[in-house]
Formats: C-alpha cells, structure tokens, sequence
C-alpha cells in the first residue's frame, strides 16, 4: 500500500518551470530520498510536500 502517491507535480515560477511532471510513490514502511544535481528542483519538490510551497 503506498503512503504517498505523486502524479503529474509541477511548480512554476512565472516562465520558468522548476518542477515539470514528477510521478513517483513511496510505500508504507520505504525509505525514500530524491537524488539530482544542482538546481534540478529537489528542495522545491520537499517544500511542496510539506505544504511550505504551494
């Protein structure tokens, strides 16, 4: 059973697109952390999560 359930996420600052279309799940019990270079939108996609970024 999945604790978490993303589909189609994106974030837009104005013209530029921080977040384009992230899917991903996380099951109950799984440890999950998100991966990437520089700038490629991971604490934009935490903040979303945790409703500091809407």
């Amino acid at each position: 059973m999945s604790a978490i359930i993303i589909k189609e996420l994106t974030k837009k600052f104005g013209e530029f697109t921080a977040v384009d279309s992230v899917s991903f799940s996380v099951e109950t019990g799984e440890l999950f952390g998100l991966l990437g270079p520089n700038g490629a939108g991971k604490t934009t996609i935490i903040n979303m999560l945790t409703t500091l970024l809407l």
